[in-house]
Order: structure tokens, then C-alpha cells, then sequence
């Protein structure tokens, strides 16, 4: 079959490589110069790596680590030590680190050993997520109709603990704060993480995702015979009279006909794409329940180094929710002589929540996120900022509030030669990078049971 994908972000990029290992003829056509989608990578002016916002490898982000060994990128990955470390004022560091033990006695022991938790902040944790760590899928979706921060006073578990704990994480997750994420995708991670020892180790990619990552999946879809086009942002849909797909006309006019298509685009664009026929199914209707997190990046490279921490942190009360020294953590890219880099510190800094941030100049964002910068990191203070970047996404992932998780769609569409992927698409996992490859891996499956002879 030829089949047309929209969207090159992982979702688009993980279908097309289980289509052209089966032999299908794939065509994916993005909208932007640039692959990647959420998680790309492009060059300025001083040819330093600007990225959409800071992207890790999570040890149980399984389907995204079968895809990378597939396509030859297994070791573009590199793990670091396994901890969760929490930067506090004046250079100080709080840290969580898992014992030497099976989980959940890992996280047990772990936690009560972390030293910025008070003894009833563990007990009530102990107690008050073991219901998510037993807990199962059937549950989990049952509690989609509060949010964390109420499932987590509902089981008893201390308000230190959500401000210091948690609201980093939840921030980190989606982009929103606790009181308004969902405790769906929260509990889901206590059971996927609180119960493998694995799943909460951090790797770094060595690059950056669109060197280490993004690209290795375009060498091998081209090597397949995947044909992958840029500047080519669909326009619409021109229907057959049964409501399937006759073709797509693109942006420039040009007409794309397919055995079937699948669209990998965000969320909050398909819906703009929806034919208005469509509309008389639900599925497609619950696509406006969803909108999308904001979300801004921050780079800033200093002159000297300004921390020696070679891993990913938190923050709690700053303007960064996570960051790190990509200098450290990425050791073939943002290195002395690379671009604007001498050497120095070059943090990256997810900025959440950020819908009071979008409107704001640069310049007072940056001035904003330096302050937080010299309470955190006492180096900081002497060190020449030699360059700065904001990278502001209005619409990143869904946002994940209660009653949402309902209407996420399954990859087969009402109609019959249409299907969806990316990680709002319904999968066991949340708006990620591994929930993107999931909804890949889906998607070819799926549409070929549906089509496939």
C-alpha cells in the first residue's frame, strides 16, 4: 500500500518505520524545514543546537529504545546516576536516590533516607500512595476525575510533600501545576516507576534528540524506500461520497492520494483539518476537549562553569521547573568551540507553567530566569552570560486535566482509509516521547489489520 503520514515528529517517524519494514511505500510530508516535531533540534546563525525544550531517554520508555537500537542510534544515548536531585538556594542540592533494592522497597528506603522530607512526610507517602503503586489500569483511569493535588490530601499524603516533591514532577510531566494536572497520569507513574527499578533512571542523548535521534529514523525510513517531505503543511482533506479520504491538498496545492493516510500532527492542529462532514462522529468531535500545555525553553551559556552536576534537576519555587548543563549531561554537543560555547556552563531550563510567560519580551523573561539562576547556583554570580534563547510553545502537550482522559481517541478513525498517532492518541502511556512511539507502533498495526491483505 501507499501510505501518505502528516507530521514527522516521533509518533509520524515510528509509524513510518513499522510500515517500511513491512514493505509499504511511505510518504510523510511536514509541515516545517525541520523534523522532530515536539522534540526538535535546529542550528542559528552561530550554529548553536536550539531545542524546543529538554528531552530525555526514561529507562521505561521501552518502545522508544527498541526503535532507536532499530535504527542503529542504541548507544547515541548515554544514562546517568540514578537520583532525583532538587537544586536549592546558595548552590545547595536536596537529593532522592534509590536504594540498592527490588522496587518498591527501592523507592521505599530510598525515601526515607532523602534529607528534604520530614519523617511525616514519608510516612504519609508511604501510605498514602501504596493504592497507586497496587493499583492498575482500570484504576488509574477511574481516578481521572479529580486532580492530583486532591487525590493526594484525599489518601492522606502531607501539603510539604506535593509543594516539595511533587509540583517539580508534575511540572516536568505537563507543564501544569499539581492542583490542575489530573491524578490520572500522576499515579500512572507511581505504578510504572514505583514498581521498576529501572524506569526512573535518566539518560542523556550524547548529541542533542534531533542529532542522536531524529535524524538516525530519517536515514533509515530514506533507506527503505520512505520518501519524507518538508515545506508541505496540509491544507485539507477533499472527500470521496462515503466521507473517506480522496486526497489531500497541501498548502502549496499540491494533491497527495494514498491508500490511506495518517495523520501524526498535534492535536490542536488536526482538529483545525477535521472535514466539517466529520464532525457528525463523536470521535472526531472530542477532539476539541483537548488544548495544549504552554510551554517556553531557556538556553543560556555562561562563560565558566557554574555547577558540576552531570544529570537532570528540579526546582521548586523558580521559574524552571527542570534543567541541566548540556554541557555536562550531552558530551559530544554544546562543548568548548561548538557555536557560542567557550567552555562554560549552558543550561537548558524548561519554564512552566508559562501562560503568564508567552506574552512577556525576552529580555524579561531572561531576566527572570537569571535571578532564580544566582539564588540557585552562588557561581553563577561572577560568570558572563554570553548568550541567551527563549523558545515559547502556546499548544505543547495536551493538557491533562480531569474528565480529559476520556476522549482520547484510538488510532482507527470512523472512517476507514483515516488514522491518528501521537502520544494524545489513547495508549498506556502519557503525552511523551515514549507515548508518541507507542501510538506509532499502533497506528501500523492497527491500520493494517483494518486495510492490510
Amino acid at each position: 500500500m501507499k501510505i501518505a503520514i502528516f507530521g514527522a515528529g516521533v509518533a509520524g517517524l515510528s509509524a513510518a518505520i513499522e510500515l517500511v519494514d513491512k514493505g509499504h511505500s511511505v510518504e510523510i510530508y511536514e509541515k516545517r524545514k525541520v523534523l522532530g516535531g515536539k522534540v526538535s533540534v535546529w542550528k542559528d546563525s552561530d550554529g548553536d543546537s536550539i531545542e524546543s525544550g529538554l528531552h530525555i531517554v526514561f529507562g521505561g520508555y521501552e518502545q522508544l529504545q527498541k526503535y532507536l537500537k532499530h535504527v542503529g542510534a542504541g548507544d547515541n544515548y548515554q544514562w546517568k546516576d540514578h537520583s532525583l536531585i532538587y537544586a536549592e538556594s546558595d548552590g545547595k542540592q536536596s537529593c532522592f536516590k534509590k536504594a540498592n533494592l527490588p522496587s518498591p522497597w527501592a523507592e521505599v528506603v530510598g525515601g526515607i533516607q532523602t534529607d528534604f522530607l520530614t519523617s511525616w512526610d514519608k510516612f504519609s507517602l508511604i501510605k498514602g500512595l501504596y493504592p497507586a503503586i497496587i493499583g492498575n489500569e482500570e484504576y488509574f483511569r477511574s481516578q481521572d476525575h479529580m486532580t492530583y493535588a486532591e487525590w493526594h490530601r484525599l489518601r492522606g499524603a502531607s501539603e510539604h510533600s506535593l509543594e516539595k516533591l511533587w509540583r517539580a514532577i508534575a511540572l516536568a510531566m505537563n507543564f501544569i501545576e499539581p492542583n490542575v494536572i489530573s491524578a490520572r497520569p500522576m499515579i500512572t507513574i507511581f505504578k510504572y516507576f514505583g514498581t521498576d527499578y529501572a524506569s526512573t533512571k535518566f539518560a542523556f542523548f550524547r548529541k542533542n534528540p534531533g542529532d542522536s535521534m531524529i535524524e538516525p529514523m530519517r536515514q533509515y525510513i530514506q533507506s527503505k524506500g520512505g520518501r519524507i517531505f518538508v515545506d508541505a503543511k496540509l491544507r485539507r482533506f477533499e472527500l470521496n461520497s462515503d466521507e473517506t479520504i480522496q486526497h489531500a491538498v497541501l498548502q502549496d496545492g499540491h494533491h497527495i492520494e494514498a491508500d490511506a493516510y495518517i495523520s501524526a500532527l498535534p492535536v490542536h492542529n488536526i482538529k483545525n483539518i477535521v472535514p466539517p462532514e466529520w464532525l457528525v462522529h463523536k470521535y472526531f468531535r472530542n477532539l476539541h476537549e483537548f488544548v495544549g500545555s504552554p510551554v517556553a525553553n531557556c538556553q543560556l551559556w555562561f562563560d565558566r562553569k557554574i555547577t558540576d552536576t552531570d544529570n537532570l534537576m528540579f526546582s521548586q519555587g523558580t521559574i524552571f521547573a527542570t534543567f541541566a548543563d548540556v554541557s555536562i549531561t550531552c558530551p559530544e554537543d554544546f562543548q568548548n568551540n561548538t557555536g557560542s560555547a567557550n567552555g562554560g556552563s549552558v543550561m537548558s531550563l524548561v519554564l512552566a507553567p508559562a501562560h503568564q510567560l508567552l506574552t512577556m519580551p525576552n529580555e524579561v523573561i531572561t531576566w527572570l530566569v537569571m535571578k532564580d539562576i544566582h539564588d540557585r547556583f552562588p557561581k553563577s554570580r561572577k560568570a558572563k552570560l554570553l548568550k541567551s534563547t527563549i523558545v515559547k510553545i502556546p499548544q505543547s502537550v495536551y493538557k491533562a486535566v480531569p474528565d480529559v482522559d476520556q476522549y482520547r481517541p484510538d488510532q482507527i478513525s470512523p472512517v476507514k482509509n483515516f488514522f491518528l498517532a501521537g502520544d494524545y492518541t489513547y495508549q498506556r502511556y502519557l503525552a511523551s516521547m515514549e507515548g508518541a512511539a507507542l501510538s506509532g507502533k499502533m497506528v501500523a498495526e492497527k491500520l493494517l489489520g483494518r486495510l492490510g491483505k
